[in-house]
């Protein structure tokens, strides 16, 4: 189907004998609540698929596998989520869906076949973590008056954390990614305000310090592009800012993959290590 820009295509039927539909437990047949694991790949492929379809790019569906080409000189919001480990065939597969020169990620659950000859090159193979939902953690206080629909945090005098909300407030919230991650700028699409996608902002004595993202699908929350501006770090922002986009939806399991040096704050935050993913990108 066609729809704002964008062509998804979605396979109805599982191939046993495709290296991305092996019937293990992970094909489209098999509900989300069956593993975190699952649910947490096709929250992070129903992410990557909204911001592209925001964003007028491509994006397609089959057993197994979601791409999605947001068009963006990001490599991290060009995703191929597969849930079966793909082989170097394969990885031919879904380099070739994107067009040439787009950098892009892979993001498997399992290790993977050497992926090289199909371009790509090994990020790493950091911790897939897991807040499970009530377990104590860091606390949010709300600040300002507290009443019901007040979307600031605070995690100390300094720093605040608020709900990004309108256009004007998501272009601050892309000049924090870039230069926090840092990153290639690329905006994020307002359509997706107001959906199952949402930004967060932190603040210190309110000026713009760090950004999340969080996004609720299939049981999880799934917590993305958290970052820190170089200045305002070791002073909480991270933890307050990833604090409010873990608590999105309290009542589920968030979800993250975080990098060696950030594991120690998530752990502090009430995640809990389950295993290592594995990361491929193209340049």
């Amino acid at each position: 189907m066609t729809a704002t820009g964008i062509t998804t295509t979605t396979a109805t039927t599982t191939d046993a004998s495709s290296p991305l539909g092996t019937g293990t437990g992970t094909d489209d047949a098999t509900p989300s609540t069956d593993t975190l694991t699952l649910a947490a790949l096709r929250a992070m492929g129903d992410r990557a698929v909204a911001w592209a379809r925001a964003a007028g790019g491509t994006a397609l569906r089959e057993p197994g596998l979601v791409l999605a080409d947001a068009s963006s000189p990001c490599l991290f919001l060009n995703v191929a989520v597969a849930t079966e480990p793909p082989d170097a065939g394969a990885a031919a597969r879904i380099a070739a869906f994107f067009p040439p020169g787009r950098s892009f990620l892979l993001v498997s659950p399992l290790p993977t076949a050497d992926l090289r000859p199909a371009g790509l090159v090994l990020m790493g193979q950091p911790p897939f973590m897991v807040r499970p939902a009530g377990r104590a953690g860091a606390p949010a206080v709300v600040s300002g008056d507290g009443r019901s629909g007040d979307r600031r945090h605070s995690r100390g005098p300094d720093v605040t954390v608020e709900e990004v909300t309108d256009p004007g407030l998501l272009q601050v919230w892309d000049r924090v990614l870039a230069d926090g991650y840092p990153t290639p700028a690329s905006p994020a699409p307002a359509g997706l305000l107001g959906g199952t996608s949402r930004f967060w902002l932190a603040r210190v004595d309110g000026e713009p310090a760090g950004c999340a993202l969080s996004h609720v699908g299939h049981g999880v929350v799934d917590v993305e592009a958290v970052a820190t501006l170089p200045r305002f770090r070791r002073r909480g922002v991270g933890a307050a800012v990833t604090w409010a986009a873990t608590t999105a939806a309290p009542a589920d399991p968030a979800i993250l993959i975080a990098s060696d040096a950030g594991a120690g704050v998530y752990r502090e935050l009430g995640y809990l290590p389950v295993t290592r993913w594995t990361l491929w990108f193209r340049p």
